[in-house]
């Protein structure tokens, strides 16, 4: 609804100015923690994925605030998700936030996406699942990052039919281009 709307806006308005004047993942979502929780007396929280790449190095960078842990896959096709500590922003202000680093690698997917993809529903209320999901990025792990999206899209539309889904699908497709 409209609150939510707010919140999201507000929210995202103070991540951008801290990144501004931070560069470790977890301060800036520890700073943002703060000031939502110092501007906010409602119930309303927002989970992130908050990740700095440098295409120089290859190196990424990320926190977590809550949000469902991004899977990078590999082009021997292992896969490994993301973890990092920290809970959803604008819960509790002592919340802390840890960062960690990988070390991508040509051909490497980065696939960041909402839990509304796999909890996506059919008639007979099977959810879509991590399995499908990594069927579908597998399917077409060679292409680029749009077509990725698509099957994924896809491969959600097709298991759902014409069930209505209740929740955001998003996501965010990170091919690493061959050197």
């Amino acid at each position: 609804g409209v609150p939510a709307a707010i919140f999201m806006a507000v929210s995202r308005t103070i991540l951008r100015a801290v990144a501004n004047s931070r560069s470790d993942p977890a301060d800036m979502l520890q700073r943002t923690n703060e000031l939502i929780m110092s501007d906010s007396d409602s119930d309303l929280f927002v989970t992130i994925f908050l990740a700095i790449w440098d295409p120089q190095t290859w190196q990424l960078s990320y926190a977590s605030g809550g949000h469902n842990p991004p899977i990078v896959f590999r082009p021997d096709g292992s896969d490994m998700f993301l973890q990092a500590r920290g809970m959803a922003l604008g819960v509790i202000e002592e919340a802390r936030f840890q960062s960690e680093q990988i070390q991508l690698t040509p051909n490497d997917v980065v696939l960041l996406y909402t839990d509304g993809i796999t909890e996506a529903i059919n008639e007979d209320f099977d959810e879509f699942g991590l399995e499908r999901l990594r069927l579908a990025v597998n399917g077409g792990r060679q292409k680029d990052a749009a077509t990725i999206i698509t099957n994924i899209t896809d491969a959600v539309r097709d298991h759902a039919g014409n069930m209505s889904q209740f929740d955001d699908i998003t996501m965010v497709v990170l091919k690493c281009a061959a050197a």
